[in-house]
């Protein structure tokens, strides 16, 4: 069994990263919600799901039939959202470029399988292991598309945009953490050991968080300071010469 200081670590950084989200939502609705629309949607849905899972939790405790619908559904949910904005992002950085189109084709045929590879691979659906696999398909699918994404934010001239490129390193970190924290799990055969992949998802969801609060933080620009002009040489200056 782990260590109880880590089991109670991997318990606590799920709270601190809903906490980092609202703080992201709230940077979001103070300026730049309408360039990212989804990421806000994105923190309002982990916010909901923080209080479903704590609510159904409550009440019928972690191996009740109601709770891990709850919270398998959420974490779909999480991954569906994840897949979405890689995509988005993807076209947005794209735009005009020429490889919008061969890029557009590939991200259509990785969302097609992530999302029809679970109704093939796995039977019965809808249990625990169903859930777990297709938050792993589509976790996996965002990680191969984020590779679309940094392709076409490192192949953009000109300025670099310093905010693009902290949102998109947030999301490719939170995209590999799902991806492999559900690979992981696959080798945990032994329920003493399933807060290792928990605490390292955990992990990168607040790494993913804290970076995007750092994204959206309203940077202050210093306004130059404005000096009077030095008076011109005359009667009314300073410099004027002394009456004789």
């Amino acid at each position: 069994m782990g260590s109880p200081a880590l089991t109670i670590f991997a318990y606590l950084l799920p709270v601190l990263f809903v906490l980092l989200q609202t703080c992201v939502a709230v940077l979001l609705l103070r300026g730049p919600f309408r360039r990212y629309p989804l990421f806000l949607a994105y923190s309002l849905v982990q916010i909901i799901r923080f209080v479903a899972d704590g609510i159904f939790f409550s009440a019928g405790g972690i191996n009740s039939r109601a709770y891990i619908l709850v919270y398998w559904t959420g974490d779909v949910i999480d991954d569906l959202l994840l897949f979405w904005l890689v995509a988005a992002l993807t076209y947005q950085i794209m735009e005009g470029s020429p490889l919008l189109a061969g890029a557009g084709r590939m991200l259509r045929v990785i969302a097609a399988a992530a999302v029809a590879l679970p109704f093939i691979l796995y039977h019965p659906y809808f249990t625990s292991r169903w859930f777990r696999h297709t938050s792993q398909l589509l976790s996996l699918g965002a990680a191969f598309m984020n590779l679309l994404l940094w392709t076409g934010l490192l192949g953009r001239k000109g300025k670099r945009d310093q905010q693009l490129i902290l949102v998109s390193i947030g999301l490719g970190i939170a995209v590999s953490g799902y991806a492999v924290s559900y690979g992981v799990l696959q080798f945990m055969t032994s329920k003493d050991t399933r807060w290792v992949p928990d605490l390292f998802k955990a992990l990168t969801q607040v790494a993913q968080s804290a970076i995007w609060c750092k994204a959206f933080w309203p940077t202050t620009r210093k306004t130059p300071t404005v000096h009077p002009p030095l008076p011109a040489p005359g009667l009314n200056s300073v410099h004027s010469l002394p009456d004789s």
